[in-house]
């Protein structure tokens, strides 16, 4: 009630006297813009779940003809993924800390052209995450994140190998 007030207000009343006139109406939560950072995450969120899919669809989707692009590290991969999986790290890991992968849009281009239609996945969801949002700026459009990432996918008990070949030259 108290934003809808104001903003009528802010039609009529010059900014300086508004800003005097309508601060003492707001509640001290509008004041603090914490909302404002919490509409954000909460579109982050959304827009995490419209591009991502369960373990579970991700595995039909595998059986249907999709592909299953692992951007976890080499060691990561090599310790078990699911079969048939391609190993493109999104990152590197260099001493304690991660470092992103320059060439891994080119190294996903020599493997996918950008009509292919694949998951991506990683430990936990968040690098495949953020992988797929680079992957549909560059225009890559039939691909989805696996929610819950390799970890999920053994919970569910969902095929696993320990096999190497699937990994990227």
């Amino acid at each position: 009630m108290a934003l809808a007030v104001a903003m009528a207000m802010a039609s009529t009343v010059p900014a300086s006297r508004l800003a005097r006139s309508v601060l003492p109406l707001l509640p001290p939560h509008y004041l603090s813009f914490r909302w404002l950072d919490n509409t954000a995450r909460n579109a982050e969120s959304a827009a995490a779940e419209s591009q991502s899919v369960t373990v579970n669809v991700a595995h039909d989707l595998l059986r249907k003809g999709h592909r299953y692009l692992d951007v976890r590290t080499c060691d990561e991969f090599k310790a078990g993924h699911p079969p048939g999986a391609l190993n493109i790290p999104y990152m590197f890991r260099t001493g304690a800390e991660m470092s992103k992968n320059p060439q891994f849009l080119d190294e996903v281009s020599a493997h996918f052209v950008k009509d292919d239609a694949f998951v991506v996945g990683c430990k936990s969801g968040r690098r495949s995450l953020m992988a797929v949002t680079d992957l549909q700026s560059a225009g890559f459009g039939r691909v989805a994140n696996v929610a819950g990432g390799y970890s999920a996918w053994t919970e569910k008990g969902l095929p696993t190998s320990e096999q190497g070949h699937g990994e990227a030259p």
